[in-house]
C-alpha cells in the first residue's frame, strides 16, 4: 500500500510540473521593451508567440524558425533555431 501511494504521488508530482512548464503570454500582456527587441532584431519576422520561460525572462517564438529569449527590460540574452 506504502508503495502504492508512493507512485502516485510521484505521478502526480511529474503530470502537474509539465502544465507549468512554459506560460503562453498575450501579446497585449507583454512589456513593451520585449516586443520592441524581438522587432528591432528581425524587423521582416513577425512574433507568433510569447512564452514566460522564467521569472522575467520571455521566449518569443518569431515566424523565421527563431526563439529569442529576452528579458523584461528588452535585453537580448540568446535565440535559436526553432526545433
Amino acid at each position: 500500500m506504502k508503495k502504492i501511494l508512493c507512485l502516485l504521488v510521484a505521478l502526480t508530482v511529474l503530470s502537474t510540473s509539465a502544465l507549468f512548464a512554459d506560460w503562453y503570454v498575450p501579446l497585449n500582456q507583454v512589456p513593451q521593451a520585449v516586443l520592441a527587441t524581438a522587432r528591432r532584431t528581425y524587423p521582416q519576422a513577425q512574433i507568433w508567440a510569447v512564452e514566460m520561460e522564467h521569472y522575467n525572462v520571455y521566449k518569443v517564438k518569431m515566424n523565421n524558425m527563431m526563439e529569442l529569449y529576452i528579458d523584461k527590460s528588452g535585453q537580448l540574452l540568446g535565440q535559436e533555431w526553432d526545433d
